[in-house]
């Protein structure tokens, strides 16, 4: 399984955390490479226990609504596999359940064969006392069953499925405390400035303006982000979020600076991430201040909540993703190299994260969404 095609798989997925309307994207990027031609978010929970179609691609919208209305509750593949789901499994409808069996339920006959669908891979998001929330990936009985490179594929994506669920999750219960992207950005507790296609500054909240107001490292020039020391590196990464790479605005793309005191020594990082798909409110970017080395509680908190993290191995992650660097995220820490090695290691193993590259981008993803 080449990592390039996994990356190219997450990119959509990871980028639908802070866009929602990406998940479409993913969903129809996953059906490509399963050969599918049916993708859906499917919930079956306390509130819809004969199942609710979130999402649904390559079938009509009226079967979306015979499925909530009749057909969910039939769903044999559901029904059968329900104590192998787990929050990034992924599961293979051949296991569940034999061909004839199938062509012999009403869930085929009635719905399923009216879509060209015989064969399913689902890829679980949340399994819990609640219910489940799983991805499936639908295609015709004429074809052979998915080989195993397409298998291995899927089970590779299954736990990045898992990880951005439960960010979209917090994010959505994040949106409906605070009601809109102005009141997210005053009750974020880490600097953030929303900034427009100029690069000016739409909205700051209090830490951002605590930091303006100390003036030691950060100040506003004609209105945009400015380092007092040096301060090129977030121009430059000011303008590739929000205007693009040479103005290209279809290469707009995220970017980490240090912004350092008068000392010259590092005392900020800087981390800016486009809102792609049009700006939200006006605002094309957001930029994230962060001391150098320091604690995150908010994002550490957030990932002992989604992934179990023990507080020692959430605390490394926050130090982590502040300083970008794992000797630096050690020395934070007060741990020797080793230690981290094997904290990071732990931290792959809950998180799904496949190498720090990925992790990092998981870790911003989080942070992006209130963590």
């Amino acid at each position: 399984m080449g990592e390039a095609k996994l990356a190219a798989l997450l990119e959509p997925l990871y980028a639908a955390t802070l866009e929602p309307a990406r998940l479409e994207d993913f969903c129809r990027a996953m059906c490509a490479a399963t050969g599918s031609h049916v993708g859906t978010v499917l919930v079956h929970d306390s509130g819809h226990p004969d199942g609710r179609i979130g999402l649904m691609l390559g079938a009509d919208p009226s079967m979306a609504r015979a499925y909530e209305a009749e057909y969910g509750r039939d769903n044999l593949w559901v029904n059968r596999t329900r104590h192998l789901m787990r929050a990034g499994a992924a599961l293979d409808s051949d296991d569940a359940a034999p061909r004839g069996e199938l062509r012999r339920s009403r869930y085929y006959n009635e719905f399923l064969r009216r879509i060209d669908v015989e064969q399913s891979l689902a890829l679980c998001a949340r399994a819990d006392a609640e219910g489940v929330v799983l991805m499936t990936l639908s295609r015709s009985g004429r074809l052979p069953p998915f080989p195993d490179d397409v298998l291995a594929l899927v089970r590779a994506v299954a736990p990045h499925w898992a990880n951005a669920w439960a960010i979209l999750d917090r994010l959505g219960s994040l949106q409906r405390r605070v009601g809109q992207l102005e009141a997210a950005i005053a009750a974020n507790p880490v600097a953030m400035l929303a900034l427009d296609a100029g690069g000016r500054v739409l909205r700051r909240n209090a830490a951002a303006e605590a930091l303006l107001s100390e003036g030691g490292v950060l100040r506003l020039a004609d209105g945009r982000p400015d380092a007092v020391t040096d301060g090129a590196s977030l121009r430059q990464a000011v303008q590739e979020a929000t205007a693009g790479m040479d103005g290209d605005a279809s290469r707009r793309c995220a970017g980490v600076v240090v912004l350092r005191d008068a000392g010259g020594h590092g005392a900020l990082v800087g981390r800016i991430h486009p809102l792609h798909g049009g700006a939200v409110d006006g605002v094309a970017a957001l930029l994230f201040l962060l001391p150098v080395g320091g604690d995150r509680p908010g994002l550490a908190g957030a990932l002992r909540e989604l992934f179990g993290l023990t507080r020692a191995e959430a605390a490394f992650a926050a130090g982590l993703y502040a300083a970008g660097a794992v000797a630096a995220a050690a020395a934070a820490c007060g741990i020797t190299a080793s230690t981290a090695q094997a904290r990071l290691k732990v931290i792959y193993d809950k998180t799904g994260a496949r190498g720090q590259a990925a992790l990092m981008r998981l870790l911003a993803a989080v942070a992006a969404a209130g963590g």
